[in-house]
């Protein structure tokens, strides 16, 4: 990206949560914090961020369901002293028991960080009610009692197993001055990671739940609901069509979730729809949170707004406004280094395929108005599960 003035380096791995069985339910996590602790060319976490702080980079890391990713964004004449430091990261980590042993109240109180905040509980609550007791319905923070159980042979055991040139990716975008400088670097520093992950991805059983609703007592100001129907998997060629439902929904502030729900009714301030198409599940979801006072009422008029849609369906004005919003977005989306390389893993780590900028593109191109309303129906009533936490 020649007209940019940095560059960013992220390192992905098929390390994630749904990698774990029920005795790891935390492992990923504990991993993750664990790599910037204690190397063998930075000894210590200072050492780290003061190198990255003297060149006024920025850096983290974060594991999810589906998502494991170290980054650093740095400016162009710094790159190989941020991948020096990332390789120190994954090639050299020590997991000291003493850091390890600190670090695991540091979780927890990250775990209850989580709990305090009703938009992330919700999630918490209603993918493991949704989903079940298993890898991707668990919470990445799983209790207190697995965080403290692990070992700092466990975290090597499990980086071993899964840390590997076929489970991994690294990714850099931006301006730099020399490919074949850049490609030998990384292999230099990279090369002597184990071919082959060594272990395969536990079962992904599930059903869905034998009743349409339930709800967690937390006691907060508002309601916070997730609404979600079973929905297509991420090859599936109508996942551009689901994206295109979920902004006439509610995507831009002109659409009929927020028109008809905040804006005209002033119900809430926050509302929304996605399509989520994983790997292992797929799903349709709207959000939103409100007064409680109001909430059985609330409920029923964002369930008539959208089985108004399923019955009457979207326009073509609505279908053509929301096709040049998103392949405007798309493109708007890759503009920095930091989201063109998110555009390229995201696809790559979980799909083992990249689709170019011109092939998306082309793809909402295609579509009609018809293929938008052939799915409409997979939200009726009938098919969505609710839940909320109150």
């Amino acid at each position: 990206m020649s007209d940019v003035h940095s560059v960013s380096i992220r390192i992905m791995c098929k390390a994630w949560s749904n990698n774990e069985t029920l005795k790891q339910g935390w492992i990923a996590h504990c991993l993750e914090h664990m790599f910037f602790k204690w190397w063998k060319r930075y000894k210590t976490q200072k050492d780290v961020a003061e190198t990255l702080d003297s060149i006024w980079a920025a850096y983290n890391a974060f594991t999810s369901n589906n998502a494991v990713d170290y980054y650093v964004k740095c400016a162009p004449n710094f790159v190989e002293q941020s991948l020096d430091v990332l390789a120190d990261m994954m090639m050299n980590a020590k997991f000291d028991e003493k850091e390890l042993e600190k670090e695991k109240w540091v979780i927890i109180q990250e775990m209850k960080m989580y709990e305090d905040d009703p938009m992330s509980l919700v999630s918490e609550k209603q993918r493991l009610w949704y989903f079940g007791n298993n890898s991707f319905g668990r919470p990445v923070i799983w209790n207190e009692k697995t965080v403290s159980s692990f070992t700092s042979q466990d975290l090597h055991n499990y980086k071993n197993s899964l840390y590997t040139k076929d489970n991994l990716i690294i990714v850099v975008a931006g301006k730099w001055a020399e490919d074949e400088k850049l490609k030998k670097l990384i292999w230099n520093y990279f090369g002597s990671m184990g071919e082959k992950r060594t272990v395969k991805e536990p079962k992904f059983p599930w059903k869905l739940p034998k009743e349409h609703e339930s709800f967690f007592k937390k006691w907060t100001e508002q309601n916070h609901l997730i609404i979600t129907a079973p929905w297509f998997d991420g090859n599936d060629e109508r996942r551009y069509a689901a994206k295109v439902l979920a902004s006439i929904l509610w995507w831009n502030m002109s659409s009929r979730l927020f028109q008809n729900i905040r804006t005209k009714e002033g119900l809430c301030y926050y509302i929304s729809s996605y399509h989520n198409a994983g790997p292992e599940c797929w799903t349709f979801s709207i959000r939103a949170w409100m007064d409680k006072n109001r909430f059985e009422f609330w409920l029923k008029r964002i369930r008539e707004e959208v089985e108004k849609y399923v019955k009457k369906w979207a326009t073509q004005e609505e279908f053509e406004k929301c096709i040049w919003y998103l392949q405007w977005q798309t493109q708007m989306w890759i503009d920095t280094p930091e989201e063109m390389a998110l555009f390229l893993w995201s696809q790559y780590l979980v799909y083992n395929k990249i689709e170019t900028l011109e092939e998306i593109l082309g793809k909402y191109k295609k579509l009609t108005l018809n293929d938008v309303n052939q799915i409409a129906p997979m939200l009726s009533l009938d098919n969505c599960y609710t839940y909320h936490i109150e």
